[in-house]
Formats: C-alpha cells, sequence, structure tokens
C-alpha cells in the first residue's frame, strides 16, 4: 500500500535530534517496506565569500573537500544506524541552502515525508533567527515529522505510531491534518483521538464571559464533533477531546496525558513579523513536546505520488553541481 512512508528523506546533521531523526526514519522505512534517503546539504559558498570578500588569493578547493568529507562521513554513520534497522538507505549531498535542497531534493524524488530534527530553542531571539526545520515546516508541500532530543519514541517490538492525537480547530491546515491522520495506513492508526482547544487566550463576547460552556468551548466541541463525523464517513473509529486553556500548551500536556506515539498538527506556514513575534501552534509544539510531531500544511495530504526507482527510473539528484546518492559504493552524479 502506498503512503507517505512509500519514500522518506531524512535531514543527515551532527546533532542529537537529526540521529534520532534517522533511526525514526528507518523504523518507519522497515515497518512500510519504504525507501530512506538520506541526505546532508553543504553550504560552503558564504565562507569562500567572505575571504574573497577580506581580499585573499585563496584555492577554494581544500574548503569544499573538507566539507564534502564531512558530508560523507556523516552519511556514512547514518546509513550504518539504517542498516541496523535492515534498511539499506541511499545517501545524498546537496550543495547550497540546506532548506531550498531539502525541499527540492524531497519534491524532484516524489517523497511523502521529511523527517527532520528540531531543536527546543526559546526565546525573541531564537524566533527572529529562525532555522533550518522551521523554514521547511512553513514551506514543504509534504509532511514534515520533527523529532527533538529527549523524545519518546514507541519501543521497537511495537509499531512506531499506534496511538496518535490530532489538534483539530476551524482552519483549512486543521482539516488537512485530519486527513493526512485518516490516510495512514490502519497499524499507524489503531487508536485515534482528535483533540480540540477552547482558547483560553481567544476574545469572548459578553454573553459569553465567565461561562465555562460558553461560545469557544461550543465551538470546540462542534470541531471535534466535525473531525469525528470525517472519520466516521470513512468507517474509521476516532475518539475526541475537547479541553480548555492556551492551545500550545493544553495540546502537548494532552498528547502526553493520553500516551500518544505522535501528534498530527496543521500548520498555516505564515511569513514576516507578525508571525515571529506571536509565534505559532505548531512550531511551539515542535520544540516542547516529548513525543514526534507531525506538521502539515493545507495540501499536503495530497502531495505528489510516490515514485520508486528502477532502472527505467533511476534516482539521481540535479540538485546542486555535485548532488549525488550512493548506495553500495556506487555513485551518480547529476
Amino acid at each position: 500500500m502506498t503512503s507517505m512512508f512509500s519514500r522518506i528523506l531524512v535531514a543527515v546533521d551532527a546533532s542529537a535530534p537529526a540521529r534520532l531523526a534517522v533511526v525514526l526514519g528507518a523504523r518507519l522505512a522497515h515497518e512500510h517496506d519504504g525507501d530512506l534517503l538520506l541526505c546532508h546539504c553543504v553550504d560552503w559558498m558564504p565562507i569562500i565569500a567572505q575571504l574573497e570578500a577580506s581580499g585573499a588569493i585563496i584555492d577554494p578547493t581544500p574548503t569544499v573537500d573538507a566539507f564534502n568529507a564531512r558530508a560523507t562521513s556523516l552519511l556514512t554513520a547514518a546509513a550504518e544506524c539504517a542498516a541496523r534497522y535492515g534498511i539499506q538507505a541511499k545517501r545524498g549531498i546537496v550543495e547550497g541552502s540546506a532548506q531550498t535542497g531539502i525541499l527540492q531534493l524531497a519534491g524532484e524524488q516524489r517523497c511523502g515525508l521529511i523527517v527532520m530534527g528540531a531543536h527546543a530553542g526559546s526565546g525573541f531571539g531564537r524566533l527572529l533567527i529562525g532555522n533550518t526545520t522551521n523554514a521547511v515546516l512553513r514551506a514543504s508541500s509534504i509532511p514534515v515529522l520533527t523529532v527533538r532530543e529527549g523524545i519518546r519514541i514507541a519501543d521497537e517490538g511495537r509499531c512506531c505510531f499506534a496511538r496518535i492525537m490530532v489538534a483539530t480547530d476551524e482552519s483549512e491546515p486543521s482539516v488537512a491534518a485530519l486527513e493526512t491522520a485518516l490516510a495512514l495506513p490502519p497499524e499507524d492508526r489503531r487508536e485515534l483521538i482528535v483533540c480540540s482547544v477552547a482558547d483560553a487566550n481567544r476574545p469572548r463576547d459578553r454573553a459569553d464571559s465567565g461561562s465555562p460552556n460558553g461560545l469557544v468551548v461550543t465551538q470546540a466541541r462542534a470541531n471535534a464533533d466535525r473531525a469525528v463525523a470525517s472519520a466516521q464517513a470513512q468507517g474509521i473509529a476516532v475518539k475526541s477531546r475537547v479541553i480548555e486553556g492556551d492551545p500550545r500548551v493544553a495540546l502537548v500536556a494532552q498528547a502526553a496525558h493520553e500516551d500518544a506515539d505522535l501528534i498530527v498538527i496543521g500548520s498555516h506556514g505564515r511569513r514576516g513579523i507578525e508571525r515571529l513575534v506571536l509565534g505559532s501552534v505548531a512550531e511551539y509544539v515542535v520544540r516542547t513536546a516529548p513525543l514526534p510531531v507531525l506538521v502539515v500544511r493545507t495540501g499536503a495530504a495530497n502531495a505528489l505520488p510516490v515514485v520508486h526507482a528502477s532502472a527505467a527510473n533511476p534516482l539521481t539528484v540535479p540538485v546542486g553541481s555535485a548532488a549525488y546518492f550512493q548506495r553500495e559504493g556506487e555513485t551518480k552524479r547529476s
């Protein structure tokens, strides 16, 4: 059965979250008989440009070689990790911006899922600076699965995702998140819980003020009921939860309370200073949840179909001047 796990792209770097992403990506590929692609992005141009701006006359070859050697080492270690789960991963190096390379590669290779490590940074500076994971989350047209250091992953004796909690509200991204969860193979959603939060920060009108069963709670319950009806229309059993509070904190707490294996949440992918200052529920959940988080943007449930490599459709990576994938020592360059 074709699913988002049929071809998985894992972004590899030297961080602990990225190493955890490799483990989870390999386990998911093993569970679903999927392809695993490991990529590392190298961007040596800013360093070369800085040296040239200083007036130095340099040979860029040693710098480029050093970046590529480090990338090869990281990918080799990641492939060895995947092999422990019975997965023969393909490895690729992409030159240029990490976020651009990851997104372009995922699209060209018809991946159904991107798996990335996330960092639990905090403070206004983190919001303004951002990072590769946040950039990919805001722009990816396919679901992005994030893991951070210290999270809990299901024991290897069972499926990675058997108990899933989906955040639902009245937004279009929320609908995409629910559709993505409902489209998962049955073994990945043995227990499905839709959770709607009555936002404690949402302005209430006078009739609603101070009422525990006010309009905000009523709306949250209606959102949950719609999600349940959508699941039941497809013959999928689902439970619902309606809780009150700050959606960011409440969703994380509820997922822990439910002992969920995965949170599925929609994201608007907003840009600009307003998004940075106000923050994002999805980004907060990614940074703080003690379990993996699957972020879905509108339309991600209908991502490009998976295409498997074959003699007629070799796996090549026309991204950057030195992009390649390797398996069993073979190298393919664009």
